[in-house]
């Protein structure tokens, strides 16, 4: 499958939770293994449908690169404003197209559960 990386800062872990400080300076909440220890460096995955974008500010944003048609679905390709590359899926509907076009700037909201830190 596809999923998204992303640096984070992990901090103020408990209760299978933290808080992932992302390059861009925003702060989400991710799910982390058991015994994990805070850390500057660690990488945070999110999923390509577990995120949505939005015309307004979002816990991220950068400015669409590309738009892929995938039948059911469509993969919008972001640029971060931190540099790094992230995808979403969205899937079609009948009526419209994605609503976003090759260079619009871009929040992207991740939900909760959404993100988790992985175990280097």
């Amino acid at each position: 499958g596809e999923t998204n990386f992303l640096t984070a800062a992990i901090s103020d872990i408990g209760n299978g939770k933290a808080r992932a400080t992302l390059k861009s300076g925003a702060t989400i909440e991710a799910t982390v293994a058991e015994g994990f220890q805070p850390k500057d460096n660690a990488t945070v995955v999110v999923r390509p449908e577990h995120a949505k974008l939005s015309n307004a500010k979002g816990d991220l944003s950068g400015t669409v690169e590309n738009i892929v048609y995938f039948g059911t679905d469509t993969h919008i390709h972001v640029q971060l404003d931190s540099g790094e590359a992230f995808t979403v899926r969205q899937q079609n509907t009948r009526s419209a197209g994605c609503g976003f076009e090759r260079g619009d700037k871009v929040g992207i909201l991740i939900g909760n559960d959404a993100a988790q830190v992985l175990r280097d």
